[in-house]
């Protein structure tokens, strides 16, 4: 268990070195496939037809039942339910489990919830959307908790290990078209 707010720090504050920050910064925030970024770049840019999310998923260590993504306003159960909802009153997680959730963007039509876009481009959405707004906590473990809220909800929280994020990066653009990655020790 970690008290989350003592470990609130910019990725320039984390162990990577400063040629992973620049490699992260530009494939997570700066050219994202999410649907935020401005300078995207497509998941066809890479040489793949889709997002390979259930490759991301086993090298991230995220099993099926610490996934919940959920087309809703707001998860305080589904956070709590894997141990991620944060307050004053609780302001300390198990820091050791990678687990991630969060809310995919919908629409109702016909009164039916219909996904605004794919669950793998929500996630990495979230992703991009925790880097741009500094709402990034990197733990002692080798751990980063990513945090996305949008006028003080929670819209999602994802837990990884620090070198997940380079694995993904080295799993997407596996040609090294874009990015060499140098492996991290964390």
């Amino acid at each position: 268990m970690a008290n989350v707010q003592d470990f609130k720090k910019s990725i320039n504050d984390s162990s990577f070195t400063d040629e992973q920050i620049a490699i992260i910064w530009d494939f997570y925030v700066t050219k994202s496939i999410s649907a935020s970024a401005s300078q995207k770049r497509k998941i066809t840019d890479y040489g793949h037809k889709k997002i390979p999310f259930d490759k991301m998923m086993e090298i991230a260590l995220i099993t099926n039942d610490k996934l919940h993504a959920v087309m809703a306003d707001r998860i305080p159960q589904t956070l709590a339910n894997l141990d991620l909802q944060l307050s004053d009153k609780k302001p300390s997680i198990n820091i050791d489990i990678c687990r991630a959730a969060y809310i995919i963007p919908y629409q109702k039509e016909d009164n039916v919830l219909k996904p605004k876009i794919s669950k793998p481009e929500a996630f990495l959405s979230h992703i991009r959307n925790a880097f741009a707004h500094g709402n990034t906590y990197f733990f002692d473990n080798g751990n980063v908790l990513l945090e996305d809220k949008k006028q003080k909800i929670t819209t999602a929280m994802i837990l990884l290990r620090q070198k997940t994020l380079l694995d993904w990066i080295s799993l997407i653009d596996k040609d090294h078209k874009y990015y060499v990655v140098q492996k991290s020790n964390k």
